[in-house]
Parts: structure tokens; sequence; C-alpha cells
């Protein structure tokens, strides 16, 4: 595995522990605070994927637009 592969795989790893905690919380302040982290967490695993595939500004681009 690559080490970027690797990234990723530890990156998706928290995400889905704080995907648990946001769920199992009902604080107002805890589930924004794990909205951020789950935000920031979503960007660092997209940029290790545009990464990983070696994409370019106009492949990124082309990616998030059809994700939505």
């Amino acid at each position: 595995m690559t080490d970027i592969s690797e990234q990723i795989k530890e990156l998706t790893a928290r995400m889905v522990e704080l995907h648990k905690n946001f769920m199992a919380t009902k604080i107002p302040e805890e589930r924004i605070k794990f909205k951020q982290q789950i935000a920031a967490l979503d960007k660092q695993i997209a940029s290790l994927v545009y990464k990983l595939y070696d994409l370019n500004d106009e492949d990124i681009k082309i990616a998030k637009s059809s994700g939505k």
C-alpha cells in the first residue's frame, strides 16, 4: 500500500469514529465540533485522493462538479 493510500485509510477510520460520536451526542456544541472535524477530514481525504490519482486543477474541478 502506498503512503497516500495508508493515510486515506487512517483518515477514513477517524471519519467513522467522528460520525459515531456525532450520532451519539445530543449536545449542540459537541455536534457542531464533530461536524467541523468531519468537514476538515473530508477535505483532507479528498486532497489525498486527488494526489493519489495525480489529478490536475481541471480534473479536480470536473470531479467536484460531477458530485453535485
